[in-house]
């Protein structure tokens, strides 16, 4: 465990479209017009030029809590740019609305790009409340608060795979704990910070997780798993966990060893950082 050891990655194009979000509503019609002007509004602004102003209105369409702002985001999947159509599958999981269901399986079944995959498939399972260990459970003796991030993946496998291994596993671990509360996906930080206060916890936690790229040498396989510590909601950079496991007389490609590794690794690291927490508040 090493203090400042860890730089995660930031999606730079989506973490300034959420600045941009807030600009993007001192355009909106004034908040005494009705809803309808104000979804009307977003979605003029999911046609706008700028991938910016798209990707914006999705965020905002998705905070609504409107069913009229299913239309333009199910538009917004089959968006040029892979910023706006991952936007918008955030926007549906934000929305949850069962209406969402049928645009995001079909462009499940076509999309390209790995992360905007992976966003679909994280909307569908919230959706329809079928995700593996996704649901959050109270815990009335946490002393923690914890949000965890997508998983970055740097494996030739699929990011919806690597990340469904990953996050099971510590979920799983940070369950066992019995000091933790897993935050719900998707929170705002003021949602967060009432949580925290509500409960008196004694701090909150995002965990920055992320997967090397597989290392095969000499019959061996090596594995390492990444989990960078911030304080949530802020997210300022407390220090980080890395886990390094490896398997002798394997052969490359081999999966079966590669999940093996990857739950062992992502469930040590986990169990490591629940139990040195307070070493970084």
């Amino acid at each position: 465990m090493r203090k400042l050891g860890f730089v995660g990655r930031v999606r730079g194009s989506v973490v300034a479209a959420s600045v941009l979000a807030g600009a993007l509503f001192s355009l909106a019609p004034s908040v005494a017009r009705a809803d309808a002007d104000r979804i009307r509004f977003l979605t003029e602004k999911m046609k706008d030029s700028d991938q910016r102003v798209r990707t914006s209105a999705a965020l905002s369409l998705g905070s609504s809590n409107d069913e009229g702002a299913v239309e333009p985001l199910c538009g917004g999947l089959s968006d040029r740019e892979e910023v706006v159509r991952q936007s918008a599958a955030a926007g549906l999981k934000r929305l949850a609305k069962s209406s969402a269901l049928g645009c995001l399986r079909a462009r499940e079944q076509t999309e390209s790009s790995e992360a905007v995959k992976v966003a679909i498939t994280r909307a569908i399972e919230a959706i329809s409340s079928e995700g593996p260990g996704d649901s959050v459970k109270d815990n009335p003796n946490a002393k923690y608060y914890i949000s965890l991030s997508t998983v970055a993946n740097s494996t030739s496998r699929s990011a919806s795979e690597v990340e469904k291994i990953v996050l099971k596993s510590v979920r799983a671990k940070l369950d066992a704990a019995g000091s933790v509360q897993l935050a719900t996906a998707g929170e705002t930080p003021d949602k967060a910070r009432a949580v925290i206060k509500e409960k008196k916890l004694k701090g909150g936690f995002y965990l920055a997780i992320a997967v090397d790229n597989f290392q095969y040498e000499g019959g061996n396989l090596r594995v390492k798993i990444k989990i960078g510590v911030f304080n949530y909601p802020n997210k300022s950079l407390l220090g980080n966990v890395d886990k390094s496991l490896t398997a002798q007389g394997v052969s490359s490609g081999d999966k079966l060893t590669e999940d093996r590794l990857l739950e062992l690794a992502a469930g040590l690291a986990s169990e490591q950082f629940a139990n040195n927490a307070s070493q970084f508040l």
